[in-house]
């Protein structure tokens, strides 16, 4: 399940209210506040006080996964807290199969007392498409261009990027260069045999990475920020940083590049506090394709693995927060634990 609740809300003093007109203004929306362009998908656009709130897509899925699918759409709109829910099917012509999928989920959601004003359908959300309405006969129109949109600017002027397709996310994490990847593997190697850096002097590495706003260049940065990070105490302290609307966006430019240029296992890390910082921004979609990779890089690694089930399940915002936060409380305090730091850790920008 990909989830969003944009635009950004570490720019929050950007954010204003973006009126939209009807059901094909509100498909328009969904890349814009998704961060791509769905296809196959169910979305669900959860609502208070006729606010969105977040958004959440899964996957169409055949009819016997039906029943699974209007579980995820219950756990979507409880994440978000929805008073109301609309239903958006994304697929390229209407499947009668759709209509009992939508039953289902209309059904679901009555049960727990999130009524469902209109289900649309439309067979993408590009400009120009036709959309319908499952509920009423008479609610149809065409999707304006989503690109053209107030809430397009809105989100772009908040730097954040809408692409063409899900999988576009996957070649953030490309590497730019093979065979440099292969020579700081070899490296790291090296330098893990006869490495005695402490986690604190970890710890300023980082905070010096971050605070200096620029991108590794060299293998010796590269190097010496791989070896912050497998200190997983290192890394779990790093998990503030995504909660930190100061620095938070400055930081995922940095684990992201990390991501992208250090070799399995060493970008797995990396990749958790790239997804870290993603969701807490309300990127979902960008969350869930790094933990992907992270998984890839390492399998079984559990934070990860936690952090998936996290997002999966629709666990509230609030209560992600807090499970990041406690992570790096903690390991804030087992670090100072071991430190001759009598001041503490200062890992502010």
């Amino acid at each position: 399940m990909d989830t969003a609740a944009r635009p950004n809300p570490a720019q929050s003093d950007r954010n204003r209210i973006v009126k939209l007109a009807d059901g094909g203004s509100l498909i328009a929306a969904i890349p814009p506040m998704l961060g791509f362009h769905p296809r196959d998908s169910l979305v669900v656009v959860a609502l208070q006080d006729d606010l969105i709130t977040g958004v959440a897509r899964m996957d169409l899925v055949a009819p016997s996964m039906h029943g699974a699918l209007a579980t995820a759409v219950i756990r979507a709109t409880r994440q978000y807290e929805a008073q109301t829910a609309v239903l958006v099917v994304v697929c390229e012509r209407p499947d009668p199969r759709h209509d009992e999928l939508v039953q289902r989920a209309v059904t679901a959601l009555a049960d727990i007392s999130v009524p469902v004003p209109h289900v649309l359908w439309a067979p993408s959300t590009s400009g120009g498409v036709p959309w319908r309405c499952y509920l009423h006969h008479d609610c149809e129109g065409e999707v304006p261009d989503s690109a053209a949109s107030e809430l397009a600017a809105e989100v772009a002027a908040s730097g954040l990027v809408t692409y063409d397709r899900r999988e576009d996310l996957d070649q953030l994490f490309q590497p730019p260069d093979t065979n440099r990847m292969i020579k700081l593997s070899s490296l790291i190697d090296t330098t893990i045999r006869s490495d005695h850096t402490t986690s604190a002097e970890h710890v300023q590495v980082i905070r010096d990475a971050v605070k200096s706003d620029t991108l590794p260049t060299t293998d010796e940065e590269f190097v010496r920020l791989a070896m912050a990070l497998s200190d997983y105490r290192v890394r779990d302290l790093c998990l503030h940083y995504a909660l930190d609307a100061r620095i938070a966006l400055t930081a995922e430019r940095l684990w992201l590049e990390l991501a992208r240029c250090l070799p399995p296992p060493e970008r797995s890390e990396a990749a958790i506090l790239v997804a870290a910082c993603a969701y807490m921004r309300g990127d979902g979609a960008l969350a869930n394709v790094a933990l992907e990779q992270a998984r890839s890089a390492l399998p079984g690694h559990q934070l990860a693995g936690l952090l998936c089930g996290a997002l999966s399940y629709g666990m509230p915002r609030a209560h992600v927060r807090q499970l990041l936060h406690d992570a790096a409380v903690d390991a804030r305090i087992d670090i100072e634990g071991d430190s001759d730091t009598p001041e503490g850790l200062d890992m502010s920008p």
